[in-house]
């Protein structure tokens, strides 16, 4: 058996009591404290994960519609190519458009009266005439009409259709200059 005595003066006992139930405080309070800062880093994780996929769906989301936008430019720009390409094509053929209005106009003006033009064909810049003359000088006058004009080069008419004196049936044919069909 154990003698215990008790030789600490009361204002000690006291102070080892105040002591001991600060300890007893200290470590039920640490008890609390470690799983709400356990608590608290698992809600800081979650909020960062969280920011993290947000802000990672906002980025996709922003280049998905980038890619949209990009998609869409893509489309007017092809669209653009085609108009541009079809815009070409019709420049080119109007540009090698051949005005035969400027010809048939010199035509008509440098036929004399006398002189009927019953049949007109092209081929490439070369006319064909087939017509009646009243007269074997309205034909020559006619040939020297087309020789002098600007536009027509190359005047050919047969010898057989000068035989006849009057109501000479012809033929002729020439070439048209090309800057005449281009004007």
């Amino acid at each position: 058996m154990k003698i215990y005595l008790d030789l600490l003066p009361q204002e000690k006992k006291n102070e080892l009591r105040r002591s001991k139930i600060f300890r007893r405080i200290l470590h039920e309070e640490m008890l609390f404290l470690v799983p709400l800062v356990i608590f608290i880093a698992l809600l800081l994780n979650i909020y960062y994960l969280l920011n993290f996929q947000y802000n990672s769906s906002v980025t996709l989301s922003s280049v998905n519609k980038s890619q949209d936008k990009y998609q869409e430019l893509n489309n007017y720009e092809e669209k653009f190519k085609k108009v541009n390409a079809s815009i070409d094509i019709l420049s080119k053929i109007q540009s090698s458009h051949l005005h035969w209005l400027n010809v048939l106009d010199e035509l008509g003006s440098v036929v004399p009266e006398g002189v009927y033009i019953s049949d007109f064909s092209t081929k490439n810049y070369q006319i064909f005439l087939l017509g009646k003359a009243r007269s074997r000088d309205n034909l020559l006058a006619l040939k020297n009409n087309l020789d002098n004009s600007d536009c027509f080069k190359d005047v050919n008419v047969p010898l057989s259709n000068l035989v006849v004196k009057d109501n000479v049936d012809f033929q002729m044919d020439f070439v048209v200059i090309k800057d005449c069909l281009k004007k």
